[in-house]
């Protein structure tokens, strides 16, 4: 990993459809695209928390995860002077909850 995330990083989580794909694995993504991130990222049940340490490209991911309104809005817990967040995956958007819902549309679907 370079120090600053590629545009393809940043175009990655800005278009990220967490209504047809787990929060989880885009939280997982940013946790492996952070700089520092054994510092800066820490998960906690269904809670992540970020620390951007004033890095311009820890900011670029807050700033993209921004523009992703649907994954901002429905994330979004906290945010603290300093550069601290605290995201957390809404219930009905966990992979558990997206995979019954898939299996539950086929089931329909097929009979």
């Amino acid at each position: 990993m370079s120090e600053y995330p590629t545009d393809q990083e940043l175009r990655f989580i800005r278009r990220y459809d967490i209504t047809k794909e787990p929060t989880e694995d885009l939280f997982a993504f940013i946790q492996q695209t952070w700089h520092w991130s054994d510092w800066g990222t820490t998960r906690k049940g269904r809670r992540l928390y970020l620390h951007t340490g004033g890095w311009s490209g820890n900011e670029s991911i807050i700033a993209a995860m921004e523009k992703n309104e649907m994954f901002w809005y429905l994330t979004w817990v906290e945010s603290r002077r300093g550069g601290h967040y605290i995201f957390e995956v809404p219930p009905k958007m966990t992979r558990r909850h997206l995979d019954s819902q898939r299996i539950a549309r086929a089931k329909q679907e097929g009979k």
